[in-house]
């Protein structure tokens, strides 16, 4: 028959480290779960050319967070999908102000 050692038998540090795995392990999906991709569309005014449409994209790409921007310039709209636990709608509208153009739902 084997035997299993309890907790009682364990080394001190030893169960302190089995301890700190499995709390990290739970921290780590608990994150997991609260972060979840947003998609968010907006109005852009001002846009009248692919370079326009560039700019704006670049200038969201680089909001922490972003994971995918795509742009229609004949419905002068952004629709952006971003990770909400680093990013917000008015980072976003933020950025889009920095490049120069108005932005609204």
């Amino acid at each position: 028959m084997v035997r299993i050692p309890s907790r009682k038998t364990l080394p001190r540090p030893v169960a302190t480290m089995v301890f700190m795995k499995r709390l990290s392990l739970a921290l780590a999906l608990a994150l997991a779960v609260q972060a979840a991709e947003q998609s968010l569309s907006l109005k852009v005014e001002g846009w009248h050319s692919k370079g326009d449409v560039y700019k704006t994209e670049s200038a969201v790409q680089k909001v922490k967070g972003v994971v995918r921007v795509s742009s229609d310039l004949e419905a002068k709209t952004i629709t952006v999908v971003f990770d909400d636990a680093s990013a917000n709608p008015a980072l976003i509208q933020k950025a889009i102000s920095g490049a120069g153009y108005v932005s609204h739902r």
